[in-house]
């Protein structure tokens, strides 16, 4: 069962999930559980050192950004009360991350020459721009839960859209997440990225 507290109200979501056996309460993250998002990404934040800050922030400023600005980048936009993404729990700790918020806050995904991206100022189109599950809870069903409740959070922030940017199939970078959890969360099929590989896919869900 997953039990979910919105950044603005609480939602009550329920879904195929539920069959995983898992128990996984999701929280919105504001200043109260920043303290759960760093024990969550650990001493790598996340993932070398990223803090999520890869697509938020332009590439030119991540180029030159050490683990310790992404961090401060991160902390800024959760102490200003700005929409970073969800924390899952299982059994009162913090394991999985998903990072939700309109895509107008995602540099560059919204200036992406390789996505193909629709009405890059449209505050009403969200994005799901990160997926990260903690070791020891990988492989246990979390991921799934956590789309769909970012799918309930963006719907209660007032969203008409969710966009999100899976690889189609593993291997790929899992931070994206993979096509097939967002199929299974109602998502279809928007696009591909304008590269020669064409790894990873634009998907689409209407609210």
């Amino acid at each position: 069962m997953l039990r979910w507290s919105g950044f603005w109200r609480p939602v009550s979501v329920r879904g195929r999930w539920l069959n995983a056996g898992m128990d996984v309460t999701v929280r919105a993250v504001d200043q109260g559980r920043w303290d759960d998002l760093v024990e969550l990404f650990g001493p790598s934040g996340g993932t070398r050192g990223c803090w999520c800050m890869a697509r938020r922030l332009p590439s030119s400023v991540v180029a030159v950004n050490g683990s310790a600005e992404n961090r401060a980048a991160l902390e800024g936009f959760v102490h200003d009360g700005s929409p970073v993404g969800l924390i899952g729990y299982v059994d009162e700790r913090p394991a999985a991350w998903c990072a939700v918020a309109p895509r107008t806050e995602y540099y560059a995904i919204v200036h992406s020459r390789a996505l193909p991206i629709d009405e890059p100022d449209d505050e009403s189109i969200w994005a799901i721009n990160c997926l990260f599950v903690k070791s020891g809870y990988r492989g246990r069903g979390t991921t799934l839960p956590m789309v769909e409740a970012a799918v309930e959070y963006a719907r209660g922030s007032g969203a008409r859209m969710v966009e999100a940017y899976p690889v189609k199939a593993m291997p790929g970078d899992p931070g994206r997440g993979v096509l097939s959890t967002f199929l299974a969360a109602g998502f279809t099929v928007y696009g591909e990225e304008r590269t020669t590989a064409k790894r990873n896919v634009v998907v689409r869900r209407s609210l």
